[in-house]
């Protein structure tokens, strides 16, 4: 009977581990003006405003552009890696980081491509 006590015990430890860890890792999604207000590592959605300048410094491997997130606010985002490789035919990006003072720095950059399949699918629905 003491061993089923104990063997429930210790799952129910080994549960609430696994649950307060899995909270600590999990990132959660908002915009610039939120991110700037909580200081906290967050992901932010949007899309890049190609007007503005972008730039990458090769010797301290730092990318740096201008999003715009899905609220309208702008913001420059410094990324500590380089440009990806299709960041440039991407329609939305997710970015992963904080905020300092007025700039979003990054330490992922996730884009969200435009599927080749996305005006078959609007013919069809038509």
């Amino acid at each position: 009977m003491k061993k089923y006590i104990v063997a429930g015990l210790l799952s129910v430890v080994f549960l609430v581990v696994i649950l307060f860890s899995f909270n600590k890792s999990s990132i959660e999604y908002t915009d610039f003006k939120t991110a700037s207000e909580i200081g906290k590592r967050v992901q932010v959605v949007g899309s890049w405003v190609r007007e503005k300048p972008s730039d990458y410094k090769i010797e301290s491997n730092l990318f740096s552009f201008y999003m715009k997130d899905k609220k309208g606010k702008e913001m420059k985002v410094v990324h500590n890696g380089p440009q990806p490789n299709n960041f440039s035919i991407a329609k939305e990006f997710v970015v992963q980081g904080y905020v300092k003072g007025s700039v979003f720095y990054s330490n992922q950059i996730i884009t969200k491509c435009p599927s080749k399949y996305e005006g078959e699918v609007e013919d069809i629905i038509k």
